[in-house]
Order: structure tokens, then C-alpha cells, then sequence
């Protein structure tokens, strides 16, 4: 199985918070990260070299694009849970791709992701709520 980076891990190694580069430095193999994390990421640039960062940490990782049948996936969480727990439509198709290729999930958004059956998450460090993201 394979670790898949959420956007609020990608933030924490971005920001350089220790616990999260200290984790992302011992990895064995280069995580995966869903193409709309990295997206999100992007928006979030204000500038050119926040741009280069986001790219230079996106530089190492196997990115995952969203096949039809994972869009499909997606889309059925998304009917069945956005009225009930306003689950988000991005959170969808990274819990769907997620679920169709096995991966991990490292997030410490868990409990957007907990109507997402077979999703595997991990919060991969320690996080002080006061320090990170």
C-alpha cells in the first residue's frame, strides 16, 4: 500500500513544520499525492516563488489523475453524503482515487473522509494544533 499526501500534510511540509519534514524525510519510497491536492496547493500561491515551492515538493511524488471509474466512485459518495455531512466534492474524488488504488490516505482531515467506505487513513505525526498548518 501506498501513502497519499492530503493538501494539510503537503501544508505542514510546505511551512516547513518540523514533525512533518521529519516524517516526510524518513519515507522509504516517494508518497503519491492526488492531482487535486496539488491544485489546491497551487491556489493558494500568492506569488511566483510559492509557486516554485509547491512545484519543487510536487517534483519527487507519483501524482495520481482521477480515471472515469474513480469520478464515478466520487460521485456517488458525493450524492449520498453531501446533504447529510456536506462532504466536499474535492474530498470525494481524493477518498475515491484513494480507495481504487489502495492508498493510504495521510490526512489529519479525518473526519471529512469517515463516509468514505474502505478508505485507509493515517495521521502520519504528531501534530500540536496550535503549530501546524
Amino acid at each position: 500500500m501506498r501513502y497519499v499526501l492530503d493538501t494539510d500534510v503537503l501544508i505542514d511540509i510546505l511551512r516547513g513544520y518540523e514533525p512533518a519534514v521529519d516524517w516526510f524525510s524518513t519515507l522509504l519510497e516517494p508518497p503519491a499525492v492526488v492531482s487535486l491536492s496539488l491544485m489546491e496547493l497551487v491556489q493558494g500561491c500568492r506569488n511566483n516563488q510559492e509557486l516554485s515551492q509547491v512545484e519543487q515538493l510536487a517534483n519527487p511524488l507519483e501524482i495520481w489523475y482521477p480515471d472515469a471509474e474513480e469520478m464515478r466512485s466520487a460521485l456517488v459518495f458525493f450524492q449520498a453524503h453531501y446533504l447529510k455531512c456536506r462532504l466536499s466534492i474535492i474530498d470525494a474524488i481524493i477518498g475515491s482515487v484513494c480507495v481504487a488504488r489502495q492508498g493510504i490516505l495521510c490526512t489529519f482531515n479525518v473526519r471529512h473522509y469517515r463516509w468514505i467506505n474502505d478508505l485507509l487513513t493515517l495521521q502520519p505525526y504528531f501534530r500540536n494544533p496550535t503549530t501546524a498548518q
